[in-house]
């Protein structure tokens, strides 16, 4: 059960269309796939895709902190995983995405050694239930109006009950068209839910919300700066909506400060911001405590990082809102054929570990430079 290679490739995925957000447009997205194997025929995956401004690390900080980690893991016993990971959240504090993919593959090689499902492996060890498939919200990407009732209509004929669009792009006008445009396409068919991505001062926040509330919305995630704790929370207070913390929740310090001001009726757990599946869990915990809900979404990752999402949210106690991990449809190539969602819905794949492997002539296609190995004995 040793690690006896640990290979790191870096990747580029483009996205079918530019996805706009408060933040900036984002149109690709880099990384780095990790392996460890530890026999022939029994290996874990994992992957870093970090995000600027999501409180992640940059691909090069990621880049380096993997390969400072990555000799370190050689020669050990994936069996002590909690070992392991102790030791990573230490030496790389600062690189949340390069733990979580380390995270990812360790639980992937553990889980498939034991041949069970992550979800299925960590239940069998402590007080978690799994419970599959997991609700997941589509995300709307289209700009005009006329467009985002289409895309809208279409969602909800593919079974979604969950709907997200995107706020704090142009003026509050525009926003309430938008909105108006998509709950008129549903006709109460689905939930919605707006993301602001921080796109908006507390005032126009407010503002927003006292003319968005009348659409029956589900929740508005990060209205506010992400650093503005006592902000979030006076809107969190006076809001007729809940109020979700994404960007504020970007690694569990953070997150934890959420909690203790009670600044968010919900938390979005990225966990590649939060370091992975082990963190992201207890964190989940902290905050079911407090009465705060939790749910995963992604970083618009590729297909494993995905599917280690997946088998986290699959052991979230209810109730949890429609996690945001349908977003393999927004790139146009991946590292593997992900799970797609049926009827609103993504099922747990039936193999062992995270039950995805990437795929070579795929990896070939997207790599973006030459791996690099760590094995027992050297480099």
């Amino acid at each position: 059960m040793r690690i006896r290679k640990i290979t790191l490739t870096p990747f580029h995925l483009k996205l079918r269309a530019t996805l706009a957000t408060a933040a900036g447009p984002i149109e690709q997205r880099d990384g780095v796939l990790v392996r460890l194997q530890l026999t022939a025929a029994l290996e874990g995956y994992g992957e870093a895709t970090p995000i600027a401004g999501f409180g992640m690390e940059t691909l090069r900080e990621c880049w380096q902190a993997l390969i400072a980690l990555a000799p370190q893991l050689v020669g050990e016993d994936v069996r002590d995983l909690d070992v392991l990971l102790d030791g990573i959240e230490v030496a790389a504090a600062a690189a949340p995405a390069a733990r979580a993919a380390l995270d990812a593959a360790l639980h992937d090689a553990a889980a498939r050694a034991a041949s069970r499902s992550v979800a299925g492996w960590l239940a069998a060890r402590g007080p978690l239930r799994v419970r599959a498939p997991v609700p997941v919200n589509a995300l709307l990407s289209a700009r005009s109006p006329a467009w985002l009732a289409g895309e809208a209509a279409r969602a909800v004929a593919a079974g979604f009950a969950t709907l997200k669009l995107k706020v704090a792009m142009g003026t509050l006008a525009e926003d309430v068209g938008r909105v108006a445009a998509v709950r008129s396409a549903v006709d109460g068919r689905a939930r919605l839910r707006l993301d602001a991505n921080a796109g908006w001062k507390e005032e126009q926040a407010m503002a927003a919300l006292e003319r968005l509330v009348c659409f029956g919305l589900e929740l508005i995630e990060q209205p506010v700066d992400a650093h503005d704790l006592p902000a979030l929370a006076r809107i969190r207070a006076a809001s007729p909506v809940r109020i979700a913390a994404d960007e504020s929740a970007a690694g569990v310090a953070r997150a934890e400060r959420v909690i203790a001001l009670r600044a968010a009726d919900v938390i979005c757990m990225k966990p590649a911001a939060l370091g992975g599946i082990r963190s992201a869990l207890r964190l989940a915990a902290r905050a079911r405590r407090a009465g705060i809900d939790a749910f995963v979404t992604t970083a618009l990752d590729g297909a494993v990082a995905r599917a280690a999402a997946l088998q986290l949210a699959a052991l979230l106690p209810p109730p949890v809102p429609a996690c945001g991990l349908a977003t393999g449809v927004l790139l146009a190539d991946d590292l593997a054929a992900g799970t797609e969602p049926h009827a609103g819905c993504l099922a747990l794949p039936g193999g062992p570990g995270l039950g995805i492997e990437p795929d070579p002539a795929a990896l070939s296609r997207l790599a973006s430079g030459p791996s690099l190995e760590f094995v027992e004995g050297g480099t």
